[in-house]
């Protein structure tokens, strides 16, 4: 009798007391790889105190004038895996599991831009703004790019490397072939968070926080908040 079984999740420690014993060799696991990129949002709702309140990228000199935000790019990136195996019971109350699929999303979950809303959307400074966000947005999408190859490679290797395995119990197994999975993803995560870190911060740069500034004919002074005036007496 043969079994599926199919487990999703985060990542988890190897089990204890897998065997590798007396399975015979089966078909390597197929690979699913999608690279996932959500849809551009816009919002032009929030003021420019309430964008500086708002997470995002790192601060930068360039998108703020003066200290205020005028645009932010937020982006929300992940992976989610999930992985199918077929299982043998051995009659020893013991299971002989081969991977099946694995199945791997990987990329942009979400992405917003967002524009002050004192920034009437027909200004010259509101198309300033948007244009240097949607450089963020071009980083984000040439990174994911760069990365697509790299994300399959490493998955095709685990993949192969994948072999059956004789465990106490279904669990047990899907465990064992979740450790180099697991282990794959995390390492491309942080990789790709560091190199998105790095590009970004390019985008931001001291020229680019003149270029905005000084843009338009310093258009943007006519709506910042305006400092409190002092009173005389």
């Amino acid at each position: 009798m043969i079994v599926v079984c199919l487990v999703a999740g985060a990542c988890v420690a190897p089990p204890a007391g897998a065997q590798t014993a007396a399975c015979p060799p089966m078909a390597r696991a197929t690979l699913s790889l999608d690279i996932a990129l959500a849809p551009i949002q816009r919002d032009d709702g929030l003021s420019i105190a309430q964008l500086a309140r708002q997470p995002g990228r790192a601060p930068g000199p360039a998108g703020s004038a003066r200290g205020h935000v005028l645009g932010l790019t937020q982006a929300r990136y992940g992976e989610q895996t999930q992985v199918s195996a077929l299982f043998q019971p051995m009659g020893d109350g013991s299971f002989c599991a081969s991977p099946k699929t694995l199945t791997v999303s990987f990329g942009f979950q979400q992405r917003v831009v967002l524009i002050a809303r004192e920034l009437p959307p027909a200004s010259c400074i509101f198309r300033e703004v948007l244009e240097h966000e949607m450089k963020h947005v071009a980083v984000d999408e040439a990174l994911l790019r760069d990365f697509a190859p790299l994300v399959r490679r490493r998955l095709d290797d685990v993949a192969a490397q994948l072999a059956p395995v004789r465990a106490r119990s279904q669990n047990q197994a899907m465990q064992a072939f979740r450790r180099s999975l697991d282990s794959a993803m995390r390492a491309t995560m942080q990789e790709f968070g560091r190199e998105r870190d790095r590009r970004q911060a390019l985008v931001d740069t001291a020229e680019e926080y003149e270029r905005v500034s000084k843009s338009c004919g310093g258009e943007v002074r006519d709506y910042l908040p305006k400092p409190p005036t002092r009173r005389q007496g």
